[in-house]
């Protein structure tokens, strides 16, 4: 080991993103004539990292829907409630706007007929009764 000696490898990065794209291209190059010069020693290797970083990963993005789940929800519910209310107030105004327009065909409206049928059951009720 005393006798190996350590390059001082400097990186330095391009001006241009042409020179940038070369240079990553040539970087996957070496690392394509590496692989094939010393695959059988580094596939093992590479099987164990590429396992751990899959883990690392769902394990990551487990914890971050998670995280947003429980963030949407504090923040959302006022929300909610308010659109939940304007859509009760909108569906309110939209019924009695139809309900006049039948009004005016003389058609009646959900309401009046359930009101009748109960009228109807009431006497039904009485008619059995006085028999």
């Amino acid at each position: 080991m005393a006798g190996k000696k350590t390059r001082n490898v400097k990186i330095e990065f391009a001006n241009t993103p042409a020179e940038q794209l070369r240079r990553v291209w040539l970087a996957g190059l070496g690392a394509f004539s590496l692989t094939r010069k010393h695959g059988g020693q580094w596939f093992g290797r590479f099987v164990a990292e590429g396992q751990g970083f899959a883990a690392r990963g769902t394990r990551f993005a487990r914890e971050t829907v998670a995280d947003a789940q429980a963030q949407a929800t504090g923040v959302f519910s006022p929300i909610l409630l308010r659109a939940e209310k304007q859509c009760d107030a909108y569906a309110k105004v939209v019924e009695n706007g139809v309900g006049r327009v039948l009004n005016r065909f003389g058609i009646p409206t959900k309401c009046e007929i359930e009101d009748l049928t109960r009228q109807i059951a009431a006497l039904s009720r009485k008619l059995k009764a006085a028999k």
